[in-house]
This record gives C-alpha cells, structure tokens and sequence, in this order.
C-alpha cells in the first residue's frame, strides 16, 4: 500500500505529488492540516528520521509500513521504486548535479518559507486565541522546532529581517537563471526530479519576492515555471488543492529559525 500524508500542493508537498502523477502510480492521498497541528496527532505516521528530519511538517510517504521523509528523498525514492515515467537524472554526473541542486534549493526552500509564513502564516496564527496558541506550541518537540514556529508571531521576521532574506535569495536565483539559460533542465538534458524540486519551491516566489524573480532579471527560470505548469502531472498535482490558493499555503521550512 502507498499512502501520501499531504497538505495544499506548495513548496515540499507539492514535490513528491508531481513524483507520483509522472509516475501514474496509484496512492493514496491521507489530507492534514498542518496550521491546524495536525501533524502531532497521535495516529500521524512517524519515525526518527521523520521527526529530526529539516522538514518535520511534511509530508510524509508510508510504503508498505515505511516511513519516507524529507521531501528530496522522497523524489528519489519514488523514481528508483515505482514503475513508469523515468525520473532519474541520468548518469552519474546528473545525478551529483541533482543533489547538489537539492542543498541549494534547501536554501532558497528555507528563505521562501520564511516570506510566505510572515505574508500568509502569521496573520493565521494571530486570528487563535493567544492562550490556545501558547499552549500548542509549548508542547512542539523538539525545542528548535518550537522556535521556527514561534518565530513566525513574536517579530524575529520584522521588515528589516525580510529584506535580508530576499536578498539572500538573489545569489542562488541568479545561479538557477544561468543554468536553465543554457539548458532546458536543471541536472542536464533530460527532466528529471530536480526539475520537480526546483519547481516545487520556485513557483510561489515571483509573488512572494518580484525585485528576485521577474521577467526582467530572471527570464529563464520564469519560462521554466511556465513549461512545468503545462506538464499534466503538475496540472493534476496542483489540482488537488482544497483552498484553491496553493501558493499561500506555507509552514516553516528546513532550518526556518535561522533566516532571521
């Protein structure tokens, strides 16, 4: 049995959807709410390496009572296991090329996160009850995730902090521009799954950052977004969405709390 622990198709929920939608393999789709904490349920699926992996609010892939975590292993477990649609990044070279690409977009990943908790996240936080709201993150584990969550209300991402953060971002934006300008994919000739992470992350930052990502200054990733909005998998991935706003679903990603 496959089963994919899942929220709104944006950022690291969205990769392992479009994995799966490639690939035409039959899931399972189990929807949480992570704003809502559901997440700590006590039926949520878990392990070790799910609950101190980066990117502990999700998702999660259960195959056959294993517990998949972290978003680009994800990618490279359903392209090395299942049938159909070849995701491998070709040989050897591509596949360094995609895990290299897989600890930059970390990065990008974790400033992107950053900017859509403080636009769309906090002012949902706010709307709780402070008392309520205390009390559930008191009881996060371990502390560091505590803090990432916290940090999204108590005024570590003032202006100032955000504006560090873009500009942050604009070194390893720029280092994707160049290399979809001189090739179509991001790990060589062939679409492979860091196409999926670069997308997955990328696509909600012209709105979140436009002075990063615009059609003046980053015109090849923008065409790239476009071409990857057309594949039916995408299509279908993003089709899932409940709110129908996908791209202002964000939780804290990989090492939020230290974006500040």
């Amino acid at each position: 049995m496959l089963e994919l622990y899942h929220w709104e198709p944006n950022t690291y929920f969205l990769k392992p959807l479009i994995a799966l939608h490639e690939k035409r393999v039959a899931f399972t789709g189990r929807w949480f709410d992570p704003t809502a904490f559901e997440q700590f349920a006590a039926d949520f699926p878990r392990n070790t390496e799910s609950t101190l992996q980066l990117e502990r609010e999700g998702p999660v892939l259960v195959h056959e009572g294993v517990v998949v975590s972290g978003s680009f292993f994800m990618l490279e477990y359903i392209a090395e296991t299942f049938p159909g649609a070849d995701l491998c990044p070709g040989g050897a070279y591509e596949q360094y090329r995609a895990r290299a690409w897989g600890q930059v977009l970390t990065a990008v990943g974790s400033g992107i996160g950053v900017l859509g908790c403080a636009k769309y996240l906090a002012p949902a936080l706010r709307r709780i009850e402070p008392a309520t709201l205390a009390a559930r993150l008191q009881a996060i584990e371990p502390l560091e995730r505590r803090k990432a969550w916290a940090a999204i209300t108590d005024g570590t991402y003032d202006e100032a902090a955000l504006a560090a953060v873009r500009e942050r971002l604009k070194a390893p934006v720029k280092r994707i521009e160049s290399t979809l300008e001189a090739g179509a994919w991001m790990a060589g000739a062939d679409y492979s799954i860091a196409d999926i992470d670069a997308f997955s992350l990328l696509n909600s930052l012209p709105s979140l950052a436009p002075d990063v990502l615009n059609r003046q200054d980053t015109p090849w990733v923008l065409e790239f977004l476009e071409r990857m909005r057309a594949r039916p998998a995408v299509q279908a991935a993003l089709a899932l969405s409940r709110s129908g706003k996908p791209q202002e679903a964000f939780v804290p990603a990989a090492e939020a709390s230290r974006w500040g």
